[in-house]
């Protein structure tokens, strides 16, 4: 054999072997790998005796170990191929123990030979560690997994718990690594995590597992750390796939992990803050009522407000009425229905703040002048289904009038789909005429629904807006 060779696992002798024989194994052996040279020469040009590996790993002091693995090491770029063998060998038998020290002398080799050497026995040294620590620690052993205490304070400790830290370690390594670090140092590790859920395809077609989950959500939990708003819509998005559904409901994991996505929805960024509130309604979360409430204060836009509306419906008391009296006479539009007939119209902030008071005190809103129950066990008030009807028309005084006999009848004969300017193409002017009469009086209705709402404040001011 040519070239430089090494083995990835080392021969372990048994215990009992004397050291000689262990010697003359391992000089054999290093003829045999040494290009061609016969056992006897190989004897005869035994190399310079070098550490044993039993003493080296049985030191009582660091300084009696550093010393002989850093001259192990040094023999890792050796002109003999037999001395760097044997090395390499004697570095696999003194075991994971030498781990700081190859790596700290890593970091400055400049030698190929001994750098590529280095990197396969950190390596094979490294994995035979982590297996021996992770047997430990899932046999119910202390803990020398690095950040596990971060974990633990969050799930406790049995032994699904441990299998679960087990499986975030392998596949997260960098992430767990992290934890418990500096905001950079979180940075850097969700980055990876990232990384690695893109190079899985994790998303609508690779739905992802607990612990991408929970990667991605620990480090969120730290006060001092904000991801920004691209993880949090990666996180929202990935939260209404059906395995977080599954991990909340789960008796061991469930508790734990809700209270870790209460922690993220409170630092949520507020571009996100609609898809939070809707999912913390989902999962009847009492985090929505405070968030709401909190929401309410920076001035979000209608959608939201909206939202937040909902959240304090769903879980809030007839207290938090008071807060949406400020927001009653909002015309702003929220949502625009197709047809502008007799019981069709735009929803406004304003009908939802009045639907939202009625709800809190267990006033139906058809109580208040919506033409239709809007109520929802999930989200309080469906706002899209609130209908502000059209106030009668007032009766003709003069049934002799032939035009108004004839607007009566239209009037009649008016369905959701008829008179809608959004679909018509020309009007005459008696529809634009009935249209404006339209109008005038379904905002006669809406001021009822408002000063009805604002009546069950007992401290609410009254005052309406005037007529147009």
């Amino acid at each position: 054999m040519t070239g430089s060779f090494f083995l990835p696992w080392p021969i372990h002798p048994t215990p009992q072997a004397p050291r000689a024989l262990k010697l003359a194994v391992l000089a054999i052996a290093a003829a045999y790998l040494g290009g061609g040279v016969g056992a006897d020469n190989a004897l005869s040009q035994t190399p310079p005796a070098t550490t044993d590996a039993q003493a080296v790993a049985q030191a009582s002091s660091p300084e009696d170990f550093e010393q002989p693995v850093a001259k192990l090491v040094d023999d890792l770029r050796s002109d003999q191929f037999a001395v760097r063998e044997r090395a390499s060998e004697q570095l696999f038998r003194i075991g994971p123990a030498t781990l700081p020290t190859l790596r700290s002398i890593r970091r400055q080799s400049s030698d190929a030979e001994q750098s590529d050497r280095l990197d396969r026995i950190i390596e094979s040294l490294a994995k035979q560690n982590l297996e021996s620590r992770i047997r430990s620690f899932l046999q119910g052993g202390p803990s020398e997994l690095e950040n596990w205490p971060e974990f633990e304070k969050w799930f406790g400790d049995s032994p699904p718990i441990r299998e679960l830290f087990v499986d975030l370690y392998r596949e997260h390594p960098d992430l767990v690594d992290a934890l418990g670090g500096t905001p950079q140092q979180l940075s850097m590790g969700l980055s990876r995590v990232h990384r690695r859920l893109i190079e899985r395809g994790v998303g609508p077609r690779e739905v992802p597992q607990r612990i991408d989950l929970l990667a991605l959500l620990l480090p969120m939990t730290d006060p001092d750390f904000q991801a920004g708003p691209q993880y949090d819509l990666i996180v929202a998005s990935l939260l209404q796939l059906y395995p977080a559904n599954d991990f909340r409901k789960d008796a061991v994991f469930g508790k734990p992990f809700m209270r870790i996505v209460a922690t993220w929805m409170a630092h949520s960024d507020l571009s996100i803050r609609e898809q939070v509130l809707r999912l913390a309604l989902q999962w009847k979360m009492d985090i929505g009522l405070t968030l709401a409430i909190e929401t309410l204060k920076q001035n979000p836009d209608s959608i939201l407000l909206c939202r937040c509306m909902q959240a304090i419906a769903r879980q809030g008391t007839p207290k938090h009425a008071a807060l949406l009296a400020t927001h009653i006479h909002d015309p702003t539009v929220v949502f625009q229905k197709r047809y502008l007939g007799v019981r069709g119209s735009e929803v406004q902030v304003g009908d939802v703040a009045a639907a939202t008071i009625a709800f809190l005190h267990s006033v139906p809103v058809t109580e208040i002048g919506f033409a239709e129950p809007a109520e929802h066990p999930i989200f309080g008030i469906i706002y899209e289904e609130l209908v502000v009807p059209m106030k009668a028309a007032a009766k003709t005084a003069d049934k002799s009038d032939p035009d108004a006999a004839d607007d009566e009848q239209a009037e009649a004969e008016i369905s959701d789909d008829e008179l809608n300017p959004l679909q018509r193409g020309r009007l005459t002017p008696r529809e634009i005429a009935r249209l404006i009469d339209q109008a005038k009086r379904r905002e006669e209705s809406r001021i009822e629904i408002r000063l009805k709402a604002l009546e069950l404040l007992p401290t609410a001011p009254v005052e309406m807006p005037q007529k147009s």
